[in-house]
């Protein structure tokens, strides 16, 4: 088994048939897999938990669920007892969203497969793999930077995984934000500081939601300079070319990171995105039970 906490000690040869497997998932034809898999999801979730939810349905493997609320933590438990847990009562995957950072305190525990469902603000590989095969569908891996963030960059654990997969890959990742808002680290990153930058140097960008719960001082936080200056309008997108394609891994706060119209413009591809969210889940799955 494996996890599938981030990309680290993935190679990109196994990266790429990853995305290629999340291509080629028919829903309607999948090999069943019997397993019980358990969701720990300790931060409100729609479109990640429930897409890991009915890949499960679809692979044939159980689901329990469970959240720190109810589980031994509360009393003192330690996580290696715990996970020692949920091996014996035959549990070989877990899938975990939590607001900690603390995926390093997994990786060394190899008797149950943990997978990512969002940690902190450093990982969320799952949502990684959905935006690759969207902009391997959509054939914008032509482009020297195939995407640009952005919004809330440096809260952002979509951005940090992307940026991770797209940098293994060989892709540089354009960034476009203010300075609050920018990672420490920007290796691996090209820097606009306009749309106009954006536009003439990538082929898509992926808008990220100002992530309010996670800005310290958020009081200080300026939104209506923000939205002046880095809210995708319709005005902006009118500038794109045809092919031109806009991504978010939502929740959409529309009047922020994007306005009403442009919300509604066809080059708005989140639909696009949802269509790869539960084939990513289950060749997630496959990964971590050793099936691919």
């Amino acid at each position: 088994m494996k996890h599938l906490l981030d990309f680290q000690n993935i190679q990109k040869k196994e990266m790429e048939k990853l995305i290629e497997e999340i291509l080629k998932v028919d829903l309607y034809k999948l090999n069943q897999i019997k397993s019980l898999t358990l969701l720990q999801f300790n931060e409100n979730s729609t479109r990640t938990r429930l897409s890991f939810a009915i890949a499960a349905k679809r692979l044939g493997i159980d689901i329990v669920e469970s959240t720190d609320n109810i589980s031994a933590k509360s009393k003192g438990e330690g996580l290696m007892h715990e996970l020692e847990t949920y091996q014996s009562m035959g549990i070989e995957t877990v899938v975990i969203r939590s607001s900690e950072n603390n995926i390093e305190d997994y990786k060394n525990y190899k008797e149950v497969a943990i997978i990512s469902g969002g940690f902190g603000n450093s990982s969320h590989p799952t949502q990684a793999l959905v935006d690759a095969a969207t902009l391997m569908k959509l054939g914008k891996f032509n482009y020297d930077i195939p995407v640009t963030y952005v919004g809330d960059l440096k809260h952002s654990r979509v951005f940090s995984s992307g940026r991770e997969l797209l940098n293994k890959l060989g892709f540089k990742v354009g960034v476009f934000t203010n300075e609050e808002l920018i990672p420490e680290n920007t290796d691996g990153l090209n820097i606009f500081n306009s749309w106009d930058e954006v536009i003439e140097n990538s082929g898509s960008l992926e808008l990220l939601r100002v992530q309010k719960e996670r800005i310290e001082n958020l009081s200080s936080f300026n939104f209506e300079k923000y939205i002046k200056h880095f809210q995708l309008s319709n005005e902006v997108l009118s500038q794109t070319p045809p092919d031109f394609a806009v991504f978010h891994p939502m929740p959409i706060n529309i009047g922020i990171e994007i306005d009403e119209i442009a919300a509604k413009n066809e080059k708005f591809k989140y639909g696009e995105q949802l269509k790869f969210a539960i084939p990513a889940r289950i060749i997630s799955y496959r990964y971590a039970l050793g099936n691919i």
